[in-house]
């Protein structure tokens, strides 16, 4: 018996691919996941918007009025028949986040790095950003775990996964990284998305293999 079976059971469970009902086509549902991510891509075209008299800096936080939407919609519909609706939900959030905070990530490190310039602005500027940048882009990943974390209830309540799992699951869920790794493994064991997940795992490795090989190549090059 492993941390995914029961002692009520006392048998190992079925796939969860097997055990809940597969939902083809696009939902109405998936309107609150996309709101929240269009509302994050978005956020350069708006906020560069310029109306005479009306500060529009205020919209940063739109993201955040569609994350509330988020738990709302998500606790709402918490129901057993809705466990493959929410698994794709946090799938479309998750894994369309990535190029935000891969981005993201290097742009705010970028800023770090040139604090140690010897020019007054960068020297409060760039920490400043980097902080900022980490605090915005925690409350980004928070409010977009509500998805993952009703369906872990879900496969919980239908013990299709312990509760000691689904919590340690739920936390990862708030760690930069961990959280779309862990939604991948999700995936993965559902069966659900496995020619995309594994897509996007190579891509992400190559794209890591060429960015570190060019940081190293560079810092080389700078010391030859």
């Amino acid at each position: 018996m492993n941390e995914y079976t029961t002692p009520e059971t006392n048998t190992i469970s079925q796939p969860e691919g097997q055990t809940f009902e597969h939902t083809k086509g696009f939902h109405p549902f998936y309107i609150f996941p996309l709101l929240y991510v269009l509302s994050i891509y978005l956020m350069p075209a708006y906020l560069s918007i310029q109306i005479e008299g009306i500060d529009l800096t205020c919209l940063i936080f739109l993201p955040f009025a569609f994350g509330i939407l988020n738990i709302i919609a998500a606790i709402k519909f918490c129901k057993p028949e809705n466990r493959n609706i929410m698994l794709n939900a946090a799938v479309l959030v998750k894994y369309t986040m990535i190029p935000f905070f891969a981005l993201g990530g290097i742009a705010i490190t970028i800023f770090l790095l040139l604090s140690f310039i010897p020019v007054p602005f960068m020297i409060f500027a760039g920490p400043m950003v980097f902080i900022f940048g980490i605090i915005y882009g925690w409350f980004v990943l928070a409010f977009g775990a509500p998805y993952t974390i009703s369906y872990l209830r879900l496969s919980s309540e239908s013990n299709a996964l312990s509760k000691v799992m689904m919590i340690v699951h739920v936390i990862l869920q708030f760690f930069f990284f961990a959280d779309v790794v862990d939604v991948m493994f999700l995936t993965l064991r559902a069966r659900k998305w496995k020619k995309l997940t594994i897509t996007l795992i190579v891509i992400c490795v190559i794209s890591a293999l060429a960015f570190f090989t060019f940081i190293i190549y560079n810092i080389v090059r700078a010391f030859a």
